[in-house]
């Protein structure tokens, strides 16, 4: 009599080599590191695994992203607008935001320096300013729905302005917190 053939364990060992392949992406893009020959190495993988699993970098770019978005945690638009309160809804919203952007520090930069040579990053890129966008403008009321002012707030609370004072002006993100909580505290209360 034949042994059946049970192919759960393959499948089992499939899923976790495409998961070691996502998790390598994610933490070289993080790095500013895209090559397909260095994610396999992180991976503990042949190329020709990187590829078989995602036989385009645009393959691979989708399901980091999505991966990324996938363990995000945050708090919704509507949750930040409920707290009555302005200037512990500007705290918590700016922290909220804040925590994205750290959560997301250098894959972010990763994908705004690809997004123009790959639709996936700027789809993602997009994606994600969005959400920005639509936490930022729980801040926002009828005084400051002014295009502009609501540009410029949105533009302090954008990842690029973020990344500027964490790594080139050297604040801790308690810091960073805190001077946008004392500025945006002066343009909205």
């Amino acid at each position: 009599m034949s042994r059946q053939y049970n192919s759960e364990r393959r499948e089992a060992a499939a899923a976790q080599t495409r998961q070691s392949i996502v998790e390598a992406t994610v933490k070289l893009h993080g790095l500013g590191i895209t090559t397909l020959a260095a994610v396999a190495d992180e991976a503990g993988v042949s190329l020709p695994t990187v590829n078989k699993y995602f036989p385009t970098r645009e393959d691979l770019f989708g399901a980091c992203t999505k991966h990324m978005a996938e363990n995000l945690e945050y708090m919704a638009p509507d949750e930040l607008a409920a707290i009555q309160d302005p200037v512990e809804r500007i705290y918590t919203t700016v922290r909220q935001i804040f925590s994205l952007h750290e959560q997301t520090f250098g894959q972010s930069w990763t994908g705004y320096t690809l997004e123009d040579e790959s639709p996936v990053m700027a789809k993602a890129m997009a994606d994600y300013e969005v959400l920005i966008d639509s936490m930022a403008d729980v801040l926002l009321n009828s005084q400051t729905s002014q295009t502009l002012r609501k540009e410029f707030i949105r533009g302090l609370l954008n990842p690029l302005t973020y990344r500027a004072l964490r790594l080139k002006q050297g604040l801790a993100f308690d810091e960073t917190v805190e001077q946008m909580v004392f500025v945006l505290k002066k343009l909205l209360v």
